[in-house]
Order: structure tokens, then C-alpha cells, then sequence
């Protein structure tokens, strides 16, 4: 598929692969959208499920410039060519690959991040929820501007060969082709040498004036031969016995027949007159001397240290541009023009390592390559160029992917000043640099500047776009969700709301990114207490994702799993029970029991059949928990921990102690040499009560010491403490310890009188006890000292 149905000649070659069931729905779409921008060819293949021939890979697939894949639930979830041949191919051949996100980020995100997917790799979305704010439209021109040729550029490149070779060759010999150009460019003399051939569709009439202009154009004619040569089509001779060796000859163009396969000589001489000897490409000598005494009157090798020349040289066996694709020959070409100071080396070296175009995505060398753009935008355009601007953004980004978010800070701060005083708050190089900034306050915790900015550009997108362009709401969104992380519970429901009846109105109800927004709405009740309004709107969300995307759809899971917990905050467990249960089954079979959202599912299930009485099922499902966080994320992630914690809490539960105790100490111990202490009280308490359990008193007590020590630096006063001293008091009673039982009681007395008041009938019982405590001890004292005599 071209734009306006052009020729695919000499366009660069974009890749669509999909589900099968995806393609009605987004092939056309997707086109329009790169058509808006690059006038390239998509190729695509007609029946989505049947593979690729080997042989034709690298002739096809592999002189592709970019593969672009919708990525949706049944993309990631079922076996089809797309995930399981197509985009491996990609990676393997070092092809950028663009992913564009068709259905929920927040549900997809999880499945789409896996290694076995497409792991860290950025993808573009037209529903995008992106703090950066910057539109899809916009992100996916920038994108196919950074990776496909404009026809300019190719020209240029085009004008820098010395020389072009014409092959001519049956369609069916097209992996021969890309062979033979191989073969001749391995020659260091014939590395600026262009070959020109009809790459994929058999020419006609409307193609003839091509042909001839390149054969004019060209030093030399290539014959490729093989037995298909001979064949006659329809019962006429092929294309190229009855046009173009005849057109070849009468141009007295120098011919080099060169054998593929081996080929009828007699026959061949009979169908293609005077035809010269064949050439043997794998007789390396001969074949090169052959072509060096054809190409004798070009200037070869002539312009190796210009900058310029390499750059172009290094674009064209980059993207197949007359050359077959030859990435590291066409990385080192522009590295060494990079290098050399020439400017579009280095954005195209920028771009290369940042959207891991011929090489995996590098991010240092994205900020070394964005510094040395930086500083070259500054000496030659000063500080105050909109090119400088534009590369300290860059830079700035750069520096927040490398995790070096305070140096991004620094430098966007100074962005967004310059732009506000240069272009004014309105531009659209200020907004870039504000939402850039707002970012990253978000990103290292400054939720109050990052609120003050992003309230700001909804002000100004508002005035100047209007409240219900895609821009705005992705501002209003965003608001929403630093409101949120802000604690303002309030006014983010305010913003969902408003969000959410925008979306209504100009996308539908029934849009996949307004019922996204309804899920926040529903749990923005929720963060504030009106639980039925929130069941109600979850209801709600859940029959319409049933209907719109289906019962598996990670979507419609989510929104039964946030209907169960609804249920059971609203008192309705037998419901919420039913629902996880479902959930639960649904998310396993479908996702696997190891997947993240599997495991929330079932630690849903466990925490709900604990509240229903249900301890032996609770323990059940805490067990795999645990089993399946240790085998996939190890001991000390903190998913891991978490599922410890609750798997020795269902121990106690269960009174299975001795099971308790090995995983209590190992979470004590963790919390001992890590900052990992915050519920370092709680596994005190359960550690004395298990050992207490256990018959080990000993143990017991050294924990509810070190419990009152550690309530001792935490409280000033609290039940808890009163409860750690009863504990106490009743140890050292049963060890004769009379001396601390009486100490443990008096604080305790002091404690509960100055936190209830010490003047009530409910005092005189522990007044009583200390009574005991105190004769027992003057006992103990006494009998202590006749013992000494």
C-alpha cells in the first residue's frame, strides 16, 4: 500500500504484521497515519497466518527499514507469525521495530514488558497516558523521521554513488539478488557502487520509462542467470529475455552474465543473443576483474575522507538504498562522518542509540551523543537558539533515561525559563519544556512544583486548544494523577469526573480510554468513602468491557477483580467470593499462574477467604504465593516478602508454629540488616507467641524485651505498650524473676493511669497484683539471703 497508490520504487519500506484478527481494524488506520508525514511503501502480506519462505527472508523481511505491529491482547496472548517469526526476525537483523499500544497501557503494560515479549522497547499509543503529553500524532512524525529517509535525503544519498550497476533477473531469482549485491560490496573498490534493480513487483507498461532512464543511467548491465531465465511465460518470453537484454544490447551497455545457478549454456546462448561468458561470483579474481575492468572509467574510491560522502554512503547500506542492507558497515560509515564533526552524523547517531535503531538501546551514549549535540548548537546558534533548546530537552531527556534525573532537572529548569521569556507560554516549545519539567519533578518526588506546572499547561491548553482536544485531556488526565499522588483525594475525583464526561462526549462510553477513566472515577469514590457509588460505577464498567472486549480480556478481568473487592468492602462476601474465585481461574488459565496479576488475583482470594473464616483454603492459596514469588522474583524482592509475611500470619492462624517460626526468623532477620523494619513490631509480637506456643519461654521473653525496647522508641505512651508489659510481668513471674515482674507491673500501672486514669475500680485489681508481686518478692529476698548464709 503506497500514498495516492504510487509506485513502491525507491520509497523506503515500512513492514505491517499483526494478528490476524487485528487487521481489519487497524491496517488502514495505521497506513493514514504514516501517509499523513512519509511518503513510504507498506508492505504487509495477504494471508497473516502463512510463513515466510527462508529463502525469501533476507530479500523481503530483511531489506525492510522499519517493522510496525499494533499490539493488543490477542497479539501477546496467542501464538501467531507476528510474535512468534516476524518481529524475532526484527530483532535478530537489528530492524527498528515501532509497537504501537492499541488497547489499555495499564493492563497490557505488565504482559508487553515480559523479556519473551517485547521487554523495555518504547512503544507509541494514540490513547497515550504519558506525562510528557506530547500528541501521537506528533510523537509518530518525530519517530518516522528519525528512522525512514525523506525522498531529499535519498536523493542526496542516490548522488553520492560513483557509479550504478543495472541487474536484471526474474522475480522468482530475487533472493539471488540481494546475493550477488552482497558479493560484489564485499570488494572494499566496489563499496560506492550502487546496484539498481525492480525490487518486488513485476514491471509493466507504467514502469518502462523507469527502467530505460536507470539503464541509460547505469555503467554496467548484470545478468543474473539461472535455469528460470530460459522460461517462457504464458507462452511468451519473460520480461527480461524480451526487453531488457535486448534494450541492454542495443544501448552497447558492457554485459557481465553472472551464474547463480548453474544454467544450460547452449540453450542460453540460443535465447539470449551474443551473450558474453558467464561469471562464476564465487571466483573472486575473476569476477572482480571482470567488474574492475567495466567500472574502469569511474572514479573509485575517490572520496573515502570526506565527511559527507561517508555519512550518505553509511544512510544507503543503512536502509537498502541501491545497496543491500549492510547495518555495522553502514554504522561505522556515519560513526566515522560523526566523528569527523559533521552535524546530521551526529543526530543520526543520536536517534540510532536512542531508539535502538541497527544497535540495542543505548542510553549512555544517547547523553554523550545529545552532549556533543548540545554543545555544538551552543558555539555555533548561542544559548538562546531554538536548536540549542531543542537539544537540552533532548539532553534533559536523555539524562532522566539514564536515571540521572537531578542533572535533567538542572538543565530543563533553564529550558523553560528561556523558552517562556523567548517564545512566550503559549509556544509549543514551551509546553514541550514544561511538561518535560513537570516530569520530572514528579519523578523525584516534588508532587507541589510538578501540581503548579501541570495545572499550568491545562490552563494554557485549554485557552489555546480548547478543553476537549486530545492535548487537553491528556493534561487533565495527567492533573488528576499527580492530584492523587498528592493526597488530594478530593480534588482528583473532581478532575476524573470531568475527565471522564469529556471522554463520553468525544470518544463514546464504550471507548477502551473512557472506560479506563471510568475505572478511576469508580475508585476515586472508593479513596473516599463511598464505597456503594463506587461498586455501582465498577458494575457498570465491568458489563460494558464484557460486552466490548469479552470475558478473557485483561481489561474485563481487572474490572471483575475491582468488582470483588468492592463487594466485600460493601459487605457482600458470599458475592466477592464468587467473583475473585472467578477472577482467579480465568486470570490462570489464561495468563499462566506465574503472571504478576495471576498472583494479586490470588492473594485477593487468600486475604478474602481469611475474612470469611476459611483458614485452611487462605493457607492454601498463601503457600503458592509464596512458592511462585520466590521462584520467579527471588527472596528479598519485596513482593516476595510480602507473600512471606502473609504465609507465616496463616502459620499462626493455622497453629502450625514450627512452619511459622523458620519464616518469622527469616523475616526478622532481614529486617535486622535492611531498612526493611516497617512492621518489625508486628513479627516481634507473633515471634514471642510462637516460641511461647513452642514451650521455648526462654525465646519469649528475649522477644518481648527487645518489643518493649523497640515500642520504647516509637511510643511515648500506647496500649500496646501496657499489653508488651503484661506479657512481660507474667515471664518473669513464671521465672521467679520477681525484681522485674514488679518493675514490668509499676510501669505498667504508670502507664495505664496516665493514659485511662489510675482512680477507678478497674485500677484495684492491678493494685492487688503489685500487692502480691511486692510479698512475693520480699520473700524471694529473704529466702535469697539465708541461702547466701
Amino acid at each position: 500500500r503506497t500514498k495516492n497508490d504510487s509506485s513502491p520504487e525507491q520509497k523506503p519500506r515500512v513492514y505491517f504484521t499483526c494478528h490476524p484478527d487485528d487487521f481489519e481494524k487497524y491496517f488502514v488506520k495505521i497506513c493514514e497515519d504514516i501517509f499523513t508525514t512519509h511518503d513510504c511503501a507498506v508492505f504487509y502480506t495477504e494471508n497473516l497466518s502463512e510463513e515466510i519462505e527462508a529463502k525469501y527472508m533476507e530479500c523481503d523481511l530483511g531489506q525492510m527499514n522499519l517493522f510496525v505491529i499494533p499490539v493488543t491482547f490477542k497479539l501477546l496472548k496467542e501464538p501467531n507469525r507476528a510474535m512468534d517469526f516476524d518481529f524475532p526476525y526484527a530483532q535478530k537483523k537489528k530492524i527498528p521495530v515501532l509497537p504501537i499500544m492499541m488497547e489499555s497501557e495499564a493492563v497490557l503494560g505488565n504482559i508487553y514488558a515480559r523479556k519473551d515479549k517485547f521487554g523495555e522497547m518504547q512503544y507509541l499509543t494514540p490513547f497515550s497516558e504519558d506525562l510528557s503529553a506530547i500528541r501521537y500524532e506528533d510523537k509518530l512524525k518525530k519517530y518516522l523521521e528519525s528512522v525512514l529517509i525523506s525522498n531529499e535525503l535519498a536523493e542526496r544519498i542516490r548522488e553520492a554513488f560513483d557509479a550504478y550497476i543495472f541487474l536484471s533477473y526474474r522475480k522468482k531469482d530475487r533472493h539471488y539478488a540481494n546475493e550477488l549485491m552482497k558479493i560484489i560490496h564485499n570488494h572494499a573498490e566496489f563499496r560506492d557502487i550502487a546496484v539498481w534493480y525492480d525490487e518486488f513487483l513485476t514491471p509493466g507498461e507504467s514502469f518502462r520509462a523507469n527502467i530505460e532512464k536507470m539503464m541509460k543511467d547505469s555503467k554496467l548491465f548484470t545478468l543474473l542467470v539461472t535455469p528460470s531465465l530460459l522460461e517462457y511465460v504464458n507462452g511468451k518470453p519473460n520480461y527480461v529475455m524480451e526487453h531488457e537484454y535486448p534494450n541492454a544490447k542495443n544501448a552497447g551497455m558492457d554485459i557481465v552474465p553472472t551464474e547463480m545457478e548453474e544454467t544450460n549454456k547452449g540453450e542460453l546462448l540460443e535465447k539470449y543473443k551474443d551473450i558474453p561468458e558467464c561469471v562464476d561470483p564465487n571466483e573472486e579474481a575473476f569476477f572482480k576483474k571482470r567488474l574492475l575492468d567495466s567500472l574502469s572509467q569511474v572514479a573509485i574510491a575517490g572520496n573515502n575522507d570526506v565527511p559527507e560522502h561517508n555519512f550518505l554512503i553509511g544512510l544507503a547500506y543503512m536502509e537498502g538504498i541501491d545497496v543491500e542492507v549492510n547495518k555495522q558497515r553502514g554504522l561505522e560509515l556515519i560513526t566515522s562522518a560523526a566523528n569527523a564533526g559533521l552535524l546530521e552524523a551526529m543526530k543520526k547517531l543520536f536517534f540510532i542509540y536512542r531508539e535502538g535503531q541497527t544497535v540495542l538501546v543505548d542510553y549512555q551514549q544517547t547523553v554523550e551523543w545529545a552532549e556533543k549535540l548540545t554543545e555544538y548548537c551552543r558555539k555555533n546558534y548561542g544559548e538562546e537558539h531554538e536548536n540549542t533548546l531543542l537539544w537540552m530537552n533532548n539532553l534533559a531527556n536523555a539524562y532522566n533515561d539514564c536515571g540521572e534525573s537531578e542533572k535533567a532537572l538542572e538543565l530543563l529548569e533553564s529550558c523553560y525559563e528561556r523558552c517562556r521569556k523567548i517564545f512566550g507560554e503559549e509556544h509549543s516549545f514551551t509546553l514541550t519544556a514544561m511538561n518535560n519539567l513537570a516530569f520530572t519533578y514528579l519523578k523525584r518526588g516534588n508532587y507541589q512544583k510538578a501540581l503548579e506546572l501541570q495545572e499550568n499547561c491545562y490552563k494554557i491548553c485549554c485557552g489555546f486548544l480548547g478543553e476537549t482536544h486530545t492535548d487537553t485531556l491528556i493534561a487533565l488526565n495527567t492533573l488528576a494523577g499527580i492530584r492523587i499522588k498528592y493526597g488530594d483525594h478530593q480534588k482528583a475525583f473532581e478532575l476524573l469526573e470531568k475527565c471522564y464526561e469529556l471522554h463520553c462526549k468525544t470518544l463514546g462510553e464504550k471507548h477502551h480510554f473512557t472506560l479506563t477513566l471510568l475505572d478511576n472515577l469508580a475508585n476515586a469514590y472508593g479513596n473516599l468513602g463511598n464505597r456503594e457509588k463506587a461498586l455501582e460505577l465498577h458494575e457498570k464498567c465491568y458489563v460494558l468491557r464484557l460486552e466490548i472486549q469479552g470475558e478473557e480480556h485483561p481489561d474485563t478481568l481487572r474490572s471483575l477483580s475491582n468488582l470483588a473487592v468492592y463487594y466485600n468492602q460493601t459487605g457482600n462476601r458470599g458475592k466477592a467470593l464468587v467473583l475473585q474465585e472467578k477472577c482467579y481461574a480465568l486470570r490462570e488459565r489464561i495468563l499462566g499462574e506465574n503472571h504478576p496479576d495471576t498472583l494479586i488475583a490470588a492473594e485477593n482470594l487468600a486475604s478474602l477467604y481469611d475474612d470469611l473464616g476459611n483458614l485452611q483454603k487462605a493457607l492454601e492459596f498463601y503457600e503458592k504465593c509464596y512458592t511462585l514469588r520466590l521462584k520467579v522474583l527471588g527472596e528479598e524482592h519485596p513482593y516476595t516478602l510480602r507473600a512471606m509475611e502473609n504465609l507465616a500470619l496463616s502459620y499462626v492462624d493455622n497453629q502450625e508454629y514450627q512452619k511459622s517460626l523458620c519464616l518469622l526468623e527469616k523475616i526478622y532477620e532481614y529486617s535486622q540488616v535492611s531498612d526493611y523494619s516497617e512492621n518489625l513490631e508486628i513479627w516481634l509480637q507473633k515471634l514471642a507467641h510462637v516460641y511461647g506456643q513452642l514451650g521455648n519461654s526462654d525465646k519469649k521473653l528475649e522477644m518481648l524485651e527487645k518489643l518493649y525496647a523497640y515500642q520504647c522508641k516509637i511510643y511515648v505512651s500506647s496500649p500496646f505498650m501496657i499489653e508488651t508489659l503484661n506479657q512481660l510481668f507474667n515471664c518473669y513471674i513464671e521465672n521467679e524473676d520477681y525484681q522485674k515482674a514488679m518493675d514490668a507491673m509499676e510501669k505498667r500501672y504508670a502507664m495505664e493511669s496516665k493514659i485511662f486514669g489510675g482512680d477507678d475500680e478497674e485500677s484495684i485489681p492491678f493494685l492487688k497484683t503489685m500487692i502480691e508481686v511486692y510479698s512475693a518478692l520480699k520473700e524471694w529476698k529473704k529466702e535469697a539471703a539465708i541461702q547466701e548464709e
